[in-house]
Protein backbone atom coordinates (compact mmCIF):
# COMPACT_ATOMS: atom_id res chain seq x y z
CA UNK A 1 0.00 0.00 0.00
CA UNK A 2 2.76 2.42 0.98
CA UNK A 3 4.66 1.69 -2.23
CA UNK A 4 1.51 2.45 -4.27
CA UNK A 5 1.09 5.78 -2.45
CA UNK A 6 4.72 6.66 -3.07
CA UNK A 7 4.34 5.89 -6.78
CA UNK A 8 1.16 7.99 -6.96
CA UNK A 9 2.86 10.93 -5.25
CA UNK A 10 5.83 10.60 -7.61
CA UNK A 11 3.52 10.62 -10.63
CA UNK A 12 1.64 13.65 -9.32
CA UNK A 13 4.87 15.52 -8.65
CA UNK A 14 6.08 14.57 -12.13
CA UNK A 15 2.90 15.88 -13.72
CA UNK A 16 3.15 19.02 -11.64
CA UNK A 17 6.73 19.53 -12.80
CA UNK A 18 5.75 19.04 -16.42
CA UNK A 19 2.92 21.55 -16.01
CA UNK A 20 5.31 24.10 -14.48
CA UNK A 21 7.77 23.62 -17.34
CA UNK A 22 5.01 23.97 -19.91
CA UNK A 23 3.65 27.13 -18.33
CA UNK A 24 6.82 28.83 -17.15
CA UNK A 25 9.81 26.96 -18.59
CA UNK A 26 12.17 28.05 -21.38
CA UNK A 27 10.32 29.38 -24.40
CA UNK A 28 7.05 29.84 -22.53
CA UNK A 29 4.77 32.73 -23.37
CA UNK A 30 4.96 35.73 -21.05
CA UNK A 31 1.17 35.95 -21.11
CA UNK A 32 -0.43 39.09 -19.69
CA UNK A 33 -3.94 39.67 -18.43
CA UNK A 34 -5.76 41.61 -21.11
CA UNK A 35 -9.52 42.08 -21.42
CA UNK A 36 -10.62 44.34 -24.30
CA UNK A 37 -14.24 45.32 -24.77
CA UNK A 38 -16.24 42.84 -26.87
CA UNK A 39 -17.14 43.78 -30.44
CA UNK A 40 -20.18 46.01 -30.79
CA UNK A 41 -22.87 43.98 -32.62
CA UNK A 42 -24.14 47.15 -34.30
CA UNK A 43 -20.69 47.76 -35.79
CA UNK A 44 -20.30 44.12 -36.83
CA UNK A 45 -23.62 44.28 -38.66
CA UNK A 46 -22.33 47.09 -40.89
CA UNK A 47 -19.93 44.71 -42.65
CA UNK A 48 -22.39 42.50 -44.50
CA UNK A 49 -22.31 43.08 -48.26
CA UNK A 50 -18.84 43.04 -49.85
CA UNK A 51 -18.12 45.03 -52.99
CA UNK A 52 -15.41 44.47 -55.58
CA UNK A 53 -12.71 47.02 -56.40
CA UNK A 54 -13.10 49.02 -59.59
CA UNK A 55 -9.33 49.07 -60.12
CA UNK A 56 -6.52 46.71 -59.09
CA UNK A 57 -2.88 47.65 -59.66
CA UNK A 58 -0.29 44.87 -59.47
CA UNK A 59 3.36 44.86 -58.51
CA UNK A 60 2.96 46.80 -55.28
CA UNK A 61 3.79 44.20 -52.65
CA UNK A 62 3.35 45.44 -49.11
CA UNK A 63 1.85 48.90 -49.67
CA UNK A 64 1.25 49.17 -45.93
CA UNK A 65 0.28 52.86 -45.92
CA UNK A 66 -1.04 55.22 -48.59
CA UNK A 67 -0.57 58.98 -48.30
CA UNK A 68 -1.74 61.72 -50.67
CA UNK A 69 1.15 64.10 -51.29
CA UNK A 70 1.21 67.89 -51.63
CA UNK A 71 2.10 67.46 -55.32
CA UNK A 72 -1.21 65.69 -56.00
CA UNK A 73 0.31 62.22 -56.22
CA UNK A 74 -0.44 59.18 -54.03
CA UNK A 75 2.56 57.78 -52.13
CA UNK A 76 3.29 54.42 -50.56
CA UNK A 77 6.21 52.37 -49.23
CA UNK A 78 6.73 48.77 -50.33
CA UNK A 79 8.10 45.64 -48.68
CA UNK A 80 11.39 45.94 -50.61
CA UNK A 81 12.05 49.47 -49.30
CA UNK A 82 10.95 51.46 -52.33
CA UNK A 83 8.88 54.62 -51.99
CA UNK A 84 6.44 54.83 -54.89
CA UNK A 85 4.26 57.65 -56.19
CA UNK A 86 1.23 57.50 -58.47
CA UNK A 87 0.02 60.39 -60.61
CA UNK A 88 -3.75 61.02 -60.79
CA UNK A 89 -3.78 59.90 -64.43
CA UNK A 90 -2.06 56.63 -63.51
CA UNK A 91 1.37 55.03 -63.41
CA UNK A 92 3.59 54.37 -60.40
CA UNK A 93 7.23 55.45 -60.24
CA UNK A 94 9.96 54.95 -57.68
CA UNK A 95 10.92 58.21 -55.98
CA UNK A 96 13.22 56.92 -53.23
CA UNK A 97 14.44 53.83 -51.39
CA UNK A 98 14.79 53.73 -47.61
CA UNK A 99 16.98 50.65 -47.44
CA UNK A 100 14.62 49.33 -44.76
CA UNK A 101 10.93 48.60 -44.42
CA UNK A 102 8.83 51.78 -44.82
CA UNK A 103 5.50 51.72 -43.00
CA UNK A 104 3.80 55.05 -42.21
CA UNK A 105 4.30 58.09 -44.46
CA UNK A 106 3.56 61.77 -43.83
CA UNK A 107 4.44 65.16 -45.29
CA UNK A 108 5.50 68.14 -43.19
CA UNK A 109 3.89 71.56 -43.77
CA UNK A 110 6.82 72.46 -46.05
CA UNK A 111 6.21 69.37 -48.20
CA UNK A 112 9.07 67.16 -46.98
CA UNK A 113 8.40 63.42 -46.93
CA UNK A 114 8.86 61.71 -43.56
CA UNK A 115 8.76 57.93 -43.11
CA UNK A 116 8.27 55.66 -40.12
CA UNK A 117 10.56 52.84 -41.20
CA UNK A 118 10.41 49.70 -39.08
CA UNK A 119 14.12 49.01 -39.65
CA UNK A 120 15.65 52.46 -40.21
CA UNK A 121 13.58 54.44 -37.69
CA UNK A 122 12.08 57.89 -38.15
CA UNK A 123 13.60 59.42 -41.29
CA UNK A 124 12.99 62.28 -43.72
CA UNK A 125 13.93 62.84 -47.34
CA UNK A 126 16.10 65.96 -47.76
CA UNK A 127 17.07 66.76 -51.38
CA UNK A 128 17.12 63.09 -52.29
CA UNK A 129 19.06 62.02 -49.18
CA UNK A 130 17.68 60.40 -46.04
CA UNK A 131 18.18 62.11 -42.69
CA UNK A 132 17.70 60.02 -39.55
CA UNK A 133 15.65 61.79 -36.88
CA UNK A 134 15.50 58.82 -34.49
CA UNK A 135 16.59 55.23 -34.91
CA UNK A 136 15.82 51.81 -33.43
CA UNK A 137 17.73 50.34 -30.54
CA UNK A 138 17.22 48.95 -27.08
CA UNK A 139 14.17 50.28 -25.25
CA UNK A 140 13.63 53.19 -24.49
CA UNK A 141 14.93 53.75 -28.02
CA UNK A 142 12.48 52.99 -30.84
CA UNK A 143 11.53 49.32 -31.00
CA UNK A 144 8.72 49.13 -33.57
CA UNK A 145 8.58 52.38 -35.56
CA UNK A 146 5.13 52.24 -37.10
CA UNK A 147 3.22 55.36 -38.15
CA UNK A 148 3.35 59.15 -37.94
CA UNK A 149 1.47 62.36 -38.54
CA UNK A 150 2.89 65.89 -38.66
CA UNK A 151 1.08 68.82 -37.10
CA UNK A 152 0.87 72.31 -38.56
CA UNK A 153 3.67 73.57 -36.29
CA UNK A 154 5.99 70.82 -37.56
CA UNK A 155 5.66 68.55 -34.52
CA UNK A 156 5.90 64.87 -35.47
CA UNK A 157 3.62 62.45 -33.63
CA UNK A 158 5.01 58.90 -33.92
CA UNK A 159 3.70 55.51 -32.83
CA UNK A 160 6.20 53.03 -31.40
CA UNK A 161 3.91 49.99 -31.59
CA UNK A 162 5.68 47.86 -28.98
CA UNK A 163 8.46 48.18 -26.45
CA UNK A 164 9.08 44.42 -26.56
CA UNK A 165 8.65 43.26 -30.13
CA UNK A 166 9.93 44.64 -33.41
CA UNK A 167 8.84 44.37 -37.02
CA UNK A 168 7.74 40.85 -37.98
CA UNK A 169 6.92 39.93 -34.39
CA UNK A 170 3.44 41.37 -34.09
CA UNK A 171 1.86 37.94 -33.51
CA UNK A 172 4.08 37.49 -30.44
CA UNK A 173 2.78 40.81 -29.16
CA UNK A 174 -0.80 39.70 -29.85
CA UNK A 175 -0.38 36.34 -28.13
CA UNK A 176 1.18 37.95 -25.10
CA UNK A 177 -1.38 40.74 -24.83
CA UNK A 178 1.45 43.09 -23.90
CA UNK A 179 0.83 46.80 -23.51
CA UNK A 180 4.14 48.57 -24.00
CA UNK A 181 3.42 50.84 -26.97
CA UNK A 182 4.17 54.57 -26.84
CA UNK A 183 3.18 57.76 -28.59
CA UNK A 184 6.16 60.08 -29.08
CA UNK A 185 6.29 63.75 -30.03
CA UNK A 186 9.26 65.34 -31.84
CA UNK A 187 9.24 69.13 -31.91
CA UNK A 188 11.12 71.18 -34.55
CA UNK A 189 13.75 72.16 -31.96
CA UNK A 190 14.76 68.50 -31.63
CA UNK A 191 13.00 67.70 -28.36
CA UNK A 192 11.54 64.22 -27.98
CA UNK A 193 8.97 63.38 -25.33
CA UNK A 194 6.54 60.57 -24.55
CA UNK A 195 2.91 61.68 -24.88
CA UNK A 196 1.31 58.36 -23.89
CA UNK A 197 2.49 54.86 -23.05
CA UNK A 198 1.38 51.43 -21.80
CA UNK A 199 -0.80 50.97 -24.88
CA UNK A 200 -1.86 47.72 -26.56
CA UNK A 201 0.04 47.96 -29.86
CA UNK A 202 -0.44 51.60 -30.80
CA UNK A 203 -0.50 51.51 -34.56
CA UNK A 204 -2.12 54.18 -36.71
CA UNK A 205 -2.03 57.91 -36.02
CA UNK A 206 -3.66 60.89 -37.77
CA UNK A 207 -4.78 64.39 -36.88
CA UNK A 208 -7.54 66.89 -37.59
CA UNK A 209 -5.93 70.22 -38.58
CA UNK A 210 -9.10 72.15 -37.80
CA UNK A 211 -9.63 70.95 -34.22
CA UNK A 212 -6.01 70.11 -33.44
CA UNK A 213 -7.03 66.65 -32.21
CA UNK A 214 -4.71 63.71 -32.75
CA UNK A 215 -6.18 60.24 -33.24
CA UNK A 216 -4.37 57.04 -32.29
CA UNK A 217 -5.50 53.45 -32.07
CA UNK A 218 -4.75 50.43 -29.93
CA UNK A 219 -4.83 47.50 -32.31
CA UNK A 220 -5.24 44.69 -29.79
CA UNK A 221 -7.85 46.64 -27.80
CA UNK A 222 -9.80 47.37 -31.01
CA UNK A 223 -10.33 51.01 -30.16
CA UNK A 224 -9.42 54.50 -31.32
CA UNK A 225 -8.54 57.39 -29.00
CA UNK A 226 -8.46 61.14 -29.25
CA UNK A 227 -5.08 62.34 -27.96
CA UNK A 228 -4.37 65.84 -26.72
CA UNK A 229 -0.94 66.60 -28.27
CA UNK A 230 -0.08 69.00 -25.44
CA UNK A 231 -1.12 67.11 -22.30
CA UNK A 232 -1.10 63.56 -23.65
CA UNK A 233 -4.58 62.96 -22.26
CA UNK A 234 -6.57 60.23 -24.00
CA UNK A 235 -10.29 59.69 -24.44
CA UNK A 236 -11.98 56.93 -26.38
CA UNK A 237 -13.47 57.95 -29.71
CA UNK A 238 -14.79 54.50 -30.62
CA UNK A 239 -14.32 51.00 -29.22
CA UNK A 240 -15.80 47.58 -29.72
CA UNK A 241 -14.56 47.57 -33.31
CA UNK A 242 -15.28 44.32 -35.18
CA UNK A 243 -11.68 44.06 -36.33
CA UNK A 244 -8.16 45.10 -35.37
CA UNK A 245 -7.48 48.71 -36.44
CA UNK A 246 -4.30 49.51 -38.30
CA UNK A 247 -3.60 52.75 -40.18
CA UNK A 248 -6.02 55.64 -39.83
CA UNK A 249 -6.44 58.64 -42.11
CA UNK A 250 -8.18 61.98 -41.61
CA UNK A 251 -10.24 63.16 -44.59
CA UNK A 252 -10.40 66.98 -44.29
CA UNK A 253 -12.97 67.29 -47.07
CA UNK A 254 -15.62 65.32 -45.18
CA UNK A 255 -14.17 65.67 -41.67
CA UNK A 256 -14.10 61.89 -41.33
CA UNK A 257 -11.55 59.52 -39.84
CA UNK A 258 -11.00 56.41 -41.95
CA UNK A 259 -10.03 53.32 -39.93
CA UNK A 260 -8.51 50.33 -41.73
CA UNK A 261 -9.03 46.90 -40.14
CA UNK A 262 -6.96 44.15 -41.81
CA UNK A 263 -8.57 41.34 -39.82
CA UNK A 264 -11.78 40.54 -38.03
CA UNK A 265 -11.43 39.96 -34.30
CA UNK A 266 -10.38 36.53 -33.01
CA UNK A 267 -12.98 35.07 -30.65
CA UNK A 268 -10.55 32.33 -29.63
CA UNK A 269 -7.68 34.63 -28.68
CA UNK A 270 -9.94 37.07 -26.91
CA UNK A 271 -11.36 34.23 -24.84
CA UNK A 272 -7.85 33.44 -23.61
CA UNK A 273 -6.58 37.01 -23.13
CA UNK A 274 -8.11 37.43 -19.64
CA UNK A 275 -6.94 33.89 -18.72
CA UNK A 276 -3.14 34.12 -18.93
CA UNK A 277 -2.38 30.64 -17.56
CA UNK A 278 -4.63 29.01 -20.14
CA UNK A 279 -3.08 31.25 -22.79
CA UNK A 280 0.40 30.04 -21.82
CA UNK A 281 -0.76 26.44 -22.25
CA UNK A 282 -2.51 27.21 -25.53
CA UNK A 283 0.70 28.70 -26.89
CA UNK A 284 2.58 25.49 -26.08
CA UNK A 285 0.01 23.49 -28.03
CA UNK A 286 0.30 25.95 -30.92
CA UNK A 287 4.09 25.49 -30.94
CA UNK A 288 3.53 21.75 -31.47
CA UNK A 289 0.39 21.61 -33.59
CA UNK A 290 0.52 24.96 -35.38
CA UNK A 291 -1.16 28.32 -35.01
CA UNK A 292 -4.94 28.35 -34.56
CA UNK A 293 -6.93 29.35 -37.61
CA UNK A 294 -6.87 33.09 -38.10
CA UNK A 295 -10.11 35.03 -38.45
CA UNK A 296 -11.36 36.20 -41.82
CA UNK A 297 -9.35 39.04 -43.36
CA UNK A 298 -11.52 40.93 -45.84
CA UNK A 299 -11.00 44.56 -46.80
CA UNK A 300 -12.59 46.55 -43.96
CA UNK A 301 -12.71 50.31 -43.62
CA UNK A 302 -14.87 52.42 -41.32
CA UNK A 303 -15.21 56.20 -41.54
CA UNK A 304 -16.37 57.94 -38.37
CA UNK A 305 -17.06 61.58 -37.59
CA UNK A 306 -15.63 63.63 -34.73
CA UNK A 307 -18.15 62.05 -32.36
CA UNK A 308 -17.05 58.53 -33.28
CA UNK A 309 -20.27 57.84 -35.18
CA UNK A 310 -20.01 55.56 -38.24
CA UNK A 311 -20.68 57.45 -41.48
CA UNK A 312 -19.31 55.26 -44.30
CA UNK A 313 -18.39 51.57 -44.46
CA UNK A 314 -16.05 49.91 -46.96
CA UNK A 315 -16.30 46.13 -47.10
CA UNK A 316 -14.34 44.34 -49.78
CA UNK A 317 -13.52 40.74 -50.67
CA UNK A 318 -11.40 38.26 -48.74
CA UNK A 319 -8.28 37.04 -50.56
CA UNK A 320 -7.12 33.65 -49.38
CA UNK A 321 -3.67 33.71 -47.83
CA UNK A 322 -3.48 37.51 -47.66
CA UNK A 323 -3.82 39.98 -44.87
CA UNK A 324 -6.62 42.47 -45.32
CA UNK A 325 -6.15 46.16 -46.03
CA UNK A 326 -3.92 47.99 -43.56
CA UNK A 327 -4.67 51.38 -45.13
CA UNK A 328 -7.90 52.91 -46.44
CA UNK A 329 -7.59 56.39 -47.96
CA UNK A 330 -9.91 58.61 -50.03
CA UNK A 331 -8.14 60.00 -53.11
CA UNK A 332 -9.33 61.28 -56.47
CA UNK A 333 -12.97 60.42 -55.81
CA UNK A 334 -12.32 56.80 -54.85
CA UNK A 335 -11.27 54.83 -51.76
CA UNK A 336 -7.78 53.38 -52.16
CA UNK A 337 -6.48 50.42 -50.17
CA UNK A 338 -3.19 48.63 -49.69
CA UNK A 339 -1.85 46.10 -47.23
CA UNK A 340 1.22 44.92 -45.37
CA UNK A 341 0.97 41.46 -46.99
CA UNK A 342 -0.99 42.32 -50.13
CA UNK A 343 0.52 42.39 -53.65
CA UNK A 344 -1.80 45.07 -55.02
CA UNK A 345 -3.23 48.51 -54.44
CA UNK A 346 -6.98 48.61 -55.07
CA UNK A 347 -9.50 51.38 -55.64
CA UNK A 348 -13.13 51.10 -54.57
CA UNK A 349 -16.12 53.33 -55.21
CA UNK A 350 -16.88 55.69 -52.34
CA UNK A 351 -19.47 53.87 -50.21
CA UNK A 352 -22.76 55.65 -49.53
CA UNK A 353 -23.32 57.48 -46.29
CA UNK A 354 -25.18 55.50 -43.67
CA UNK A 355 -28.75 56.58 -43.09
CA UNK A 356 -29.13 59.36 -40.56
CA UNK A 357 -25.43 60.18 -40.34
CA UNK A 358 -23.75 63.53 -40.60
CA UNK A 359 -20.30 65.05 -40.35
CA UNK A 360 -19.24 66.84 -37.19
Amino acid sequence: MMAWIIRLVAVLFGLFGVAILLLFGPGSLDARYFNPAPPDPALEALFADPVEPVLTEEGLQGAEDLEPGPDGRLYTGLADGRIMARAPEGGWEEVAHTGGRPLGLAFSPDGVLHVADALAGLIRLDDGEWTVIDEPGEFPALVFTDDLTILEDGTIILTDASGRYGYGEYMESFWEGEQTARILAYTPDGTRRVLADDLAFANGVAHDPESGDVFINETWARQVHVLDPVTGNLRILIDGLPGYPDNIHWDPEENLLWIAMPSRHSELMEFFHPRPLLKRLMRRFADVFGEPELPARPVMGLAVNRLGEPVRVLYGPTREGELGATTVVPWQGQIWTGGLDRPTVDAFPVPPRLDGTHAE
